[in-house]
């Protein structure tokens, strides 16, 4: 091994040492202003409460010497009551037949109210309504003065209902009601009305469902009065699903009346409910049931205002009712739907021109058992509230016992009605309503006789001049078709009625 040699390194130089720093303390003043700072905090604008209009008022004036009035007021916002009130005024002094001696008219006036807490919702109005005519459907050539032929119904009417103002595992809803009825020819009828509904929820696939009425109906004619009828029934039914998606709800429905018409007075029918979703946009639905069906005086004038004086009035007995329908949706604006029942009904009734007086109508009961099919499709189109249509057809057929035709019952129907909004400033309804097959039992010719087919179109258009204010004009029978609905009874040609709204 080699040795090395390494040299070491010398030190440095000493370097000499410098004085020791001297510090120097001074006092120094310095002020400057008062600041004050403006603080502006970014904010959410709150968004503005949107108006609301407690009041309407709508007036107009047509041809036919056709003047119109509606109106509501209604309190404004309370989330523990609504009190409000309707009043309506609608003729035309003029008709198709004799002008004043085919004139009519529709006035009525309500109260309403409704109050509810966290548990219980209450409920009740109460109404007066006139409907006013003439029998103009005289024979051609006959004299006449419009106050010999005039007829009027005044009615009054109240009601009052009570529910559960939730949802809970038990609802219920009850309703009870009084009205009384007086026509120009001294008939009066006063109705007591119960109506009781309800539903326990078991679980998510189960639950029990009860509903029931009582009816009271007194009668007086100018010849006679007739006894009380009374009308009793009652619907229990379970609600199911027997198998994944499919819905059953199976009843019965049990009813007691004291019609003279019928020997039997206690009635049982069955109750079936199913419906099950073929898939997310289609959905089939089916029925059979039955029950008695209530017929008044009310409901018959309401059909069909012509009716005579100290006319006989009996409930009627649908012994079955067979329902099948289809529920389709083509994306989130169309449905489709169509479908058909048979039904059996006894003691139907049917209208039929007096022999005495054919400008007057009196009902015809099959005491037999009428067949009724109704085969039906209907298409509806929604596109947010800009457009609405909806289109229906309906066939009927009817296989009578006793009577020679189902008199006054058309054979088909067709209806369709649209609303537009454009541009949120104009308002666009449009309706028509097309019938026919309707046969009737002319008595001056002692034969059967087939009216004309029906067509009427409709159009209303609205143009919004601000929130509060608006011009409309309607126009009814636009083809102007003076066609019957009853024999002898030709409707308004074409009419035409303007005028403004107001909401405040």
């Amino acid at each position: 091994k080699a040795d090395r040699n390494y040299e070491k390194i010398p030190p440095r130089p000493s370097e000499p040492i410098q004085a020791p720093m001297q510090y120097d303390f001074k006092s120094f003043a310095f002020r400057t202003r008062q600041v004050n700072p403006v603080l502006r905090p970014l904010r959410v604008k709150s968004e503005e409460v949107s108006r609301v209009y407690g009041g309407y008022l709508s007036a107009g004036y047509g041809n036919y010497a056709s003047p119109y009035v509606e109106g509501f007021i209604n309190s404004r916002r309370d989330k523990n009551k609504l009190i409000g009130a309707h009043g309506l005024f609608s003729g035309s002094d003029k008709g198709p037949v004799d002008e004043q001696n085919s004139g009519s008219g529709l006035s009525k006036v309500s109260i309403y109210g409704k109050t509810f807490n966290e548990y219980v919702s209450l409920s009740g109005d109460v109404g007066f309504e006139n409907r006013t005519t003439h029998f103009y459907g005289y024979p051609d050539g006959t004299s006449v003065e419009a106050k010999d032929i005039k007829q009027a119904y005044n009615q009054f009417k109240m009601k009052g209902e009570i529910a559960n103002a939730k949802a809970s595992s038990f609802g219920y809803n009850l309703a009870a009601g009084f009205s009384y009825l007086a026509d120009k020819f001294d008939a009066t009828e006063s109705e007591i009305d119960l109506d009781f509904a309800s539903r326990y929820h078991i679980s998510d696939d189960s639950g029990l469902g009860l509903s029931a009425g009582y009816y009271l109906i007194n009668r007086k004619d100018a010849l006679f009065e007739a006894a009380p009828r009374s009308l009793f029934f009652v619907n229990p039914r379970y609600e199911f699903y027997p198998m994944a998606d499919l819905k059953v709800s199976a009843g019965m429905i049990a009813a007691i009346e004291n019609d003279t018409i019928d020997n039997k007075n206690v009635h049982a029918y069955p109750d079936l409910k199913v419906s099950y979703p073929v898939s997310p946009s289609v959905e089939l639905v089916g029925a059979f049931t039955g029950g008695i069906e209530k017929v008044s005086l009310q409901t018959l004038s309401n059909e069909n205002i012509w009716i005579g004086a100290n006319i006989p009035i009996f409930h009627t007995n649908k012994a079955y009712d067979l329902q099948a329908a289809l529920h389709t949706r083509i994306g989130n604006r169309v449905s489709l739907n169509g479908g058909f029942s048979i039904a059996g009904l006894k003691n139907w009734y049917f209208f039929v021109n007096s022999t005495a007086d054919q400008s007057r109508f009196a009902p015809v009961y099959e005491t037999g058992e009428t067949v009724r099919s109704n085969f039906f499709a209907s298409i509806g189109f929604a596109h947010e509230e800009y457009v609405n249509i909806l289109v229906r057809g309906d066939l009927f057929s009817y296989n009578t016992d006793k009577i020679e035709q189902a008199w006054h019952r058309p054979t088909y129907k067709v209806m369709a009605d649209a609303s537009f909004n454009i541009a949120r400033k104009v308002l666009l309804d449009l309706s028509i309503i097309s019938q026919g097959g309707v046969k009737a039992w002319d008595p001056a010719l002692a034969q059967t006789v087939e009216l004309a087919p029906a067509f009427d179109l409709n159009i209303r258009t609205e143009y919004m001049i601000s929130k509060s204010f608006s011009v409309f004009a309607q126009l009814n029978n636009i083809t102007s078709n003076n066609y019957p609905l009853y024999l002898h009874y030709p409707v308004r040609g074409f009419q035409a009625i303007g005028g403004l709204t107001w909401s405040f």
